[in-house]
């Protein structure tokens, strides 16, 4: 795996013990403290047949909440992002990534046996590198870098800090033997789970139920090798898609019944958590184009409910299906970036698709599928419409914001910047925005 390293770094005291522990006290009389006590009195041999026993029968007939008492964190150094990318979907597992918003791409770029091995190696290389130079050129001559990034490969490597339970683990692994997911990405899951049967051999043991993929929350899944759902969808919003517009597709303002100017307000004001879960309840399903940039950063942001259309569709969109940055494209660098990424482009229809992913930019453009509901609207749109957050995302979420304000009066003041919904400035710098508009 060249010079990428996985290190666990931390299990939560030893999570296979505990999980069964817990398995057994539900239906035992005694706590859960108790049978774990009793596991740790046994010799090795009989303590793992019985753990092994008792998973089998839990967990691996779809009882998942026993998965979820074993908790798993890892750091990875030199991981590619096109694996980020897979990381990052499954919900209910957590990361902290280094950013290349902030951070140098100093690191370089991987490459696959089956890229390095052709006939084509020396090509690929130069063309990679020729997108690192042109991201550091960019640089020194006035983009910021969190826009000059959009033409830096898949491949370029990077650090994640990830942190999960056993359940969400086993959910990688099956989500990793589709046929579009990268070698890369098979060979980091399974150093992961490697290590994690170091310290719980039968949490991850293939028992049947504890792998089958429709028990788990179904994640945003770019690497699948196809998506004719997402497909279908984008077809039939053809004046969307060449307008680049965020399209409403979906809402049930039902709740509006219930949840008028008065009760929304005194419930945001007085921070009331049982009335703002009402807000739950107020469903926007939007469908919108964005970067591999921006999407990285919405998937992370794991309340909205997102899918995805295959990254393998995206790439059939030649030089329509990139995003360019404005501060790009108004600089005299927007056409050598318009060519930069076609030569990128051009060389994946020289490999495997799931081996020459990673060549190609974060800049390319794909449709996202996208459920807010009414407390998303206050507080992760109030941290999208934010001036410091990312130019691309900060755009869609003004969109939302505009459209759910048109379909929800009620929430029309609360859809604004979080200055507004939290009643003063989180950033080190205040843009003013709460002075110009509304105060709590």
């Amino acid at each position: 795996m060249n010079d990428l390293k996985v290190e666990l770094l931390n299990a939560m005291g030893n999570p296979q013990s505990l999980s069964v522990a817990g398995a057994l006290g539900c239906f035992g009389e005694q706590s859960s403290g108790y049978f774990l006590e009793q596991l740790n009195a046994m010799d090795s041999e009989a303590r793992a047949k019985k753990e092994e026993k008792v998973l089998r029968k839990s967990f691996g007939i779809g009882h998942g909440a026993v998965g979820d008492q074993g908790c798993f964190a890892f750091s990875i150094e030199n991981l590619p992002r096109v694996a980020t990318l897979f990381l990052c979907a499954p919900e209910y597992l957590s990361h902290l990534q280094q950013s290349l918003r902030r951070a140098v791409a100093s690191r370089g770029f991987y490459l696959p046996d089956v890229i390095k091995n052709s006939d084509l190696a020396e090509e690929v290389k130069k063309v990679l590198s020729n997108s690192f130079e042109f991201y550091m050129r960019m640089s020194k001559n006035g983009v910021p870098e969190e826009d000059a990034r959009f033409i830096l490969p898949l491949y370029t490597k990077t650090n994640i800090q990830t942190s999960g339970d056993a359940r969400e683990l086993c959910h990688l692994v099956s989500m990793a033997k589709n046929p579009g997911v990268p070698s890369v990405v098979k060979e980091v899951v399974n150093e992961i789970i490697r290590l994690a049967k170091e310290k719980s051999p039968y949490l991850f043991e293939d028992f049947g139920f504890n792998y089958e993929s429709i028990a788990w929350r179904p994640a945003p899944f770019l690497f699948a090798d196809k998506n004719d759902g997402m497909k279908k969808l984008i077809e039939q919003e053809s004046v969307f898609s060449k307008n680049e517009e965020v399209t409403l597709v979906s809402c049930d303002t039902q709740m509006l019944e219930v949840l008028d100017d008065e009760i929304i307000d005194a419930a945001i004001r007085g921070r009331k958590e049982a009335e703002i879960s009402l807000l739950k309840h107020v469903h926007f399903t939007f469908l919108f184009p964005i970067s591999i940039v921006g999407f990285h950063q919405v998937t992370r942001q794991r309340t909205w409910n997102l899918a995805v259309e295959s990254i393998y569709d995206a790439i059939q969109d030649d030089s329509s299906g990139l995003v360019t940055p404005p501060s790009i494209a108004r600089s005299s660098f927007g056409d050598e970036f318009q060519r930069q990424h076609q030569k990128m482009m051009s060389l994946t229809r020289e490999f495997p698709l799931n081996e020459a992913i990673g060549i190609i930019s974060h800049g390319l453009k794909v449709y996202v599928l996208a459920h807010i509901d009414g407390w998303n609207a206050i507080h992760s749109i109030g941290k999208r419409t934010c001036q410091t957050a990312q130019w691309e995302i900060r755009a869609i979420a003004w969109k939302m914001a505009k459209i759910i304000k048109r379909e929800f009066p009620a929430l029309s003041k609360w859809v604004e910047p979080q200055c507004i919904v939290y009643g003063k400035c989180p950033e080190d710098k205040n843009c003013g925005y709460s002075q110009k508009g509304q105060k709590l």
